[in-house]
Parts: structure tokens; sequence; C-alpha cells
């Protein structure tokens, strides 16, 4: 009986990880005032576990963030931005 439960939840743990997938979000980056700036910005974002990727647009004030949405969440990457002293948010439409 132990077997069986213990094959139950690997089954239900890799199920889980099979419906994660990489997400592309683009953020507002508020703040930024030199081009020294999305450097920060994108420190403070690649430390958010999770993230793949990040580009960040001093010109556009725009940062595209690649990360996985099994593991984080656009809310945690924009909010290490805002921690690091340049508020994200989602793109008004």
């Amino acid at each position: 009986m132990r077997s069986v439960l213990t094959i139950f939840i690997l089954l239900i743990g890799l199920s889980s990880t099979a419906f994660a997938e990489q997400q592309t979000v683009s953020l507002t980056i508020e703040k930024m005032y030199c081009a020294l700036c999305p450097i920060t910005v994108s420190k403070a974002m690649e430390q958010v576990e999770g993230v793949s990727q990040v580009e960040v647009s001093f010109e556009t004030k725009l940062a595209v963030v690649t990360f996985d949405d099994a593991i984080t969440e656009w809310e945690q990457v924009a909010l290490a931005s805002t921690n690091a002293g340049y508020p994200a948010s989602l793109p008004s439409l």
C-alpha cells in the first residue's frame, strides 16, 4: 500500500510540472532617468527565482521578462523592480 501511495504522489508532482510553461510579459518601468538605470532593474528582476531572461529598454521604459509560471508570477518580478526603486506594472491600454 505504501508503494502505491508513493507512486501516486510522484505522479501528481510530475503532472503539475507538466503544465508549467515559460511566460513572457512586458512591464512598464517608472523612474528610469539615465542609461544605467536598466542595469539595476535587470539585476533586480533576474534575482527572482524562475526568471530566465530580462531585457530592459531605457528608451521605451519597458522590460520584457521571461519566467517559469510554475515558480513565479509577473507580480513578483514587478515587485523586485519596485523594491529596487523602479516601480513596474503592466502597460495601460
